[in-house]
């Protein structure tokens, strides 16, 4: 049988065009990460985003 990640649902501002979007992330942040950081695809921009997954936080693109 597969393995299944459980998935929750989050809703950000995209920070592209700051429409509001509905997205999934992996339910267990505490997981095997290499950091706390996961893309997840934008239906307002067609673009990637980082999504911080412990705070849920869009991550700044100008971020240094």
């Amino acid at each position: 049988m597969a393995d299944r990640t459980a998935l929750r649902p989050i809703i950000f501002s995209c920070p592209t065009t700051g429409d509001r979007v509905q997205g999934l992330l992996p339910d267990d942040p505490s997981g095997p990460l290499t950091d706390d950081l996961h893309s997840i695809s934008c239906a307002a921009c067609d673009g990637i985003h980082f999504i911080n997954l412990r705070t849920g936080a869009v991550v700044d693109p100008k971020r240094g």
